[in-house]
């Protein structure tokens, strides 16, 4: 007996009959459909009734989150994406004087 799957926002399945992974970015009960991204960035609503009906199998999300944006290997190592500098890393920004303890809060009046 196949078990029926229910789906769930920010889970990732895979179809194993068409061999897709995706994952459920919505779901709107009034009309009783959901909103799915495939790993190449493919958005598609289908019926809640057709999702129960699919082979499904629940993964973890894939660990090439470049998937869908086509991003190569050296662009990710590229400065813009590595965090490892910023034109902005000398600027003083109001939240730097951040504490877990507490908020300051700075009237210009």
């Amino acid at each position: 007996m196949l078990k029926r799957i229910q789906p769930e926002v920010g889970v990732w399945y895979e179809n194993t009959e068409q061999e897709t992974l995706f994952e459920v970015v919505s779901i709107d009960d009034d009309s009783s459909t959901l909103a799915l991204q495939y790993f190449d960035g493919e958005l598609e609503e289908i019926e809640l009734e057709a999702f129960v009906q699919l082979r499904l199998k629940v993964i973890d999300q894939p660990e090439d989150w470049s998937g869908p944006y086509e991003i190569d290997q050296e662009d990710r190592d590229d400065h813009e994406f590595s965090g490892v500098s910023n034109e902005h890393d000398n600027e003083y920004f109001p939240f730097d004087d951040f504490e877990s303890g507490g908020v300051r809060v700075y009237d210009d009046y």
